[in-house]
């Protein structure tokens, strides 16, 4: 019986509780202002590991003698990251591989400085987790790669070289061999890329495996690499990608 009072109670408490509907917005918007004063009490908390963050991201990875810059249909700093990219999927899974290319908005920098190159650098430029996917892939779906990179003004590249022409890619050479359209190639691409993004969709329904390394990782290890034989960045525009309209 008391069970049921209980439940009672409960309704006529319920049925009395007022509703409210909101019958307006008011907005206001706070602009982060530069010139504010700290907040000295945050400032403390977030300063070691600020402290920490700097001194891993000041870090130099190489030094170039010239500065670097993204353009289309070939750059200097893309060469450079294809370049890069290329040798160090080849280590990475042990294997030969073709070629390699990006797209133009996967390059996050307008340009490299000239001088030390920092770890938070090549952070800024490739600041994405995308991995490094290994494909085969036949020569007819490459020549439809060619063409959409062609028609998209051109791609950054390396292993192969192509010309564009009314936004059509002809003269296309793999490892100095013109393409074959009957032949198997293998290529390292971003995983972005290999599963269609950028409308890449001619690579998205095919096998991959995936290396457990990114493109960032491929131009950290790189220009290491370099540092440790006293090399410096040099990278030039060497015709790979070649616009002739």
């Amino acid at each position: 019986m008391k069970n049921i009072f209980f439940f009672l109670f409960l309704i006529t408490v319920s049925s009395c509780t007022k509703h409210y509907v909101a019958t307006e917005y008011k907005f206001k918007e706070e602009r982060l202002n530069p010139n504010l004063p700290s907040d000295e009490t945050i400032v403390k908390i977030i300063q070691p590991y600020k402290d920490s963050l700097d001194k891993e991201m000041n870090v130099v990875l190489a030094v170039s003698d010239t500065i670097l810059t993204k353009s289309i249909p070939e750059s200097d700093l893309g060469n450079l990251m294809c370049d890069l990219v290329l040798k160090k999927s080849k280590d990475y899974c042990n294997c030969q591989v073709d070629f390699t290319f990006l797209n133009n908005g996967g390059i996050r920098l307008p340009n490299f400085p000239k001088g030390n190159i920092t770890l938070g650098k090549v952070v800024e430029l490739m600041p994405f987790e995308n991995l490094i996917d290994i494909m085969t892939v036949n020569g007819k779906t490459l020549d439809t790669l060619f063409n959409y990179m062609a028609a998209k003004g051109g791609w950054q590249i390396s292993g192969a070289r192509y010309k564009i022409k009314n936004e059509k890619a002809f003269d296309v050479f793999i490892q100095g061999q013109a393409l074959d359209l009957n032949k198997n190639y293998t290529i390292a691409v971003s995983d972005y890329l290999a599963q269609g993004g950028d409308n890449c969709t001619m690579l998205s329904y095919l096998p991959k495996t995936i290396l457990k390394k990114s493109l960032r990782d491929a131009i950290i290890d790189g220009l290491k690499e370099m540092n440790a034989k006293g090399e410096h960045i040099k990278s030039v525009i060497d015709g790979r990608v070649q616009k002739l309209d």
